[in-house]
């Protein structure tokens, strides 16, 4: 009876220990949560500074290349084709698009895009961190924010003009990880690895590829 006594306890303890490492990574990655709606609601309330910052008349353009002035694309509430070709100047480089990140004051990437009534992309380009609409299906975006404005655009200058979409797109660059680094550093900390490993060793050599937590990258052996 003792050592029957004894056995069940060993594997009561057992249990507890691996619902405590189970109970860790769960409140962990609730945690984690709360995090990922705050920035995607700052990504929204970027987009919408954005389209709205690109929808003013702006000022100073000759010298947004130099960091100054405030950007925006309309005149009298139109696209103004002139603003929106010096801005696609601007973007045409590294530094200039950076440069337009800073004065339309976001750190977000983003871009946008004219489509007409027939649904084709018009000049077929998009302006801002990509040069093709097609690109924004292959961006390696953690988060991507989308919005649709209704704008009126004279495209060819006859006078006429008519109204079209413009997309806006919003995105963060990184990449969507596998694992909590809070979870992973926790696991590191109260000495948990082993554990983690035995339960879910995906997660654990995640752990060490992602954060270098629970071992050292390549080989991620248990420390």
């Amino acid at each position: 009876m003792e050592k029957r006594g004894q056995f069940w306890y060993g594997d009561f303890m057992l249990a507890m220990l691996v619902m405590i490492v189970i109970g860790i990574i769960f409140a962990n990655s609730i945690v984690d949560i709360p995090q990922r709606e705050s920035d995607l609601d700052k990504m929204v309330d970027d987009g919408a500074n954005i389209a709205n910052s690109l929808l003013s008349d702006g000022y100073d353009i000759a010298n947004w290349r130099n960091g100054n002035g405030r950007i925006g694309i309309s005149s009298s509430g139109k696209i103004d084709t002139i603003k929106l070709d010096e801005l696609a100047t601007l973007v045409e480089t590294s530094r200039g698009y950076l440069i337009s990140k800073f004065l339309l004051g976001t750190s977000y990437d983003y871009a946008f895009y004219f489509e007409d009534k027939q649904g084709s992309i018009i000049n077929g380009r998009a302006y801002g961190g990509i040069a093709l609409k097609e690109d924004l299906n292959i961006v390696d975006a953690e988060n991507i924010f989308r919005m649709v404005r209704i704008v009126f655009l004279d495209n060819n200058r006859d006078g006429k003009g008519e109204l079209v979409k413009m997309h806006l797109a919003v995105w963060d660059i990184g990449k969507e990880f596998t694992t909590s680094k809070n979870v992973c550093q926790n696991a590191e900390n109260f000495n948990f690895c082993g554990f983690l490993d035995n339960l879910v060793p995906e997660y654990r050599r995640g752990c060490c590829n992602e954060w270098e937590f629970c071992g050292v990258p390549p080989a991620c052996d248990l420390p």
